[in-house]
C-alpha cells in the first residue's frame, strides 16, 4: 500500500460547474447570516442589561437602512432554509413510517406548522410594539 495515496485535486470553484451545487452552497451559506444575525441580538441583550442609553442606542443602530437590508436578507436565507428542509424531511424519515403517512402529509404539515408558529411571532411582534406601534 502506498504511504501517499493520490488525492484528486478540487478547484475551489468545484461548487459552480452544476446548478444543483449552487444551490446547495446557497442553502449553507445561510447559517452565516444567521450566525451574524445571532451575534447581533445577543449584543442587544447585553445592551439591554447595560441600560436604558445603551439599549436605545441599540435600537437605533437597528433602525439604520443596512441593518433592515440585512435583516430582510436575513429572513429569506432562513425562510430558503427552513423550506429546503421540509422538502427533504420525508425522504429521511424512517421507513415504517413512511410506509404509513404519504410524503406530501407530512410536507403539508410541517408548512402549516411553519406559518402558524411565524404567523403567532408576527402577532406577538405587533402586539408589543416591535414594528413601530406604541406599546
Amino acid at each position: 500500500m502506498s504511504r501517499r495515496p493520490y488525492v484528486r485535486p478540487v478547484p475551489r470553484t468545484w461548487f459552480m460547474d452544476h446548478p444543483a451545487y449552487r444551490f446547495y452552497m446557497l442553502r449553507e451559506a445561510s447559517c452565516v447570516f444567521d450566525g451574524l444575525y445571532a451575534l447581533n441580538l445577543f449584543y442587544g441583550l447585553v445592551q439591554l442589561a447595560s441600560g436604558a442609553d445603551a439599549w436605545q442606542s441599540w435600537l437605533d443602530f437597528q433602525a439604520n437602512p443596512l441593518m433592515v437590508v440585512f435583516a430582510v436578507i436575513t429572513f429569506g436565507m432562513t425562510l430558503l432554509h427552513s423550506l429546503t428542509f421540509i422538502d427533504m424531511a420525508p425522504r429521511v424519515m424512517p421507513q415504517q413510517v413512511r410506509k404509513m403517512i404519504a410524503d406530501s402529509k407530512v410536507r403539508f404539515a410541517m408548512r402549516g406548522a411553519l406559518v402558524a408558529v411565524t404567523v403567532v411571532i408576527v402577532a406577538i411582534a405587533i402586539i408589543n410594539g416591535v414594528t413601530g406601534g406604541a406599546a
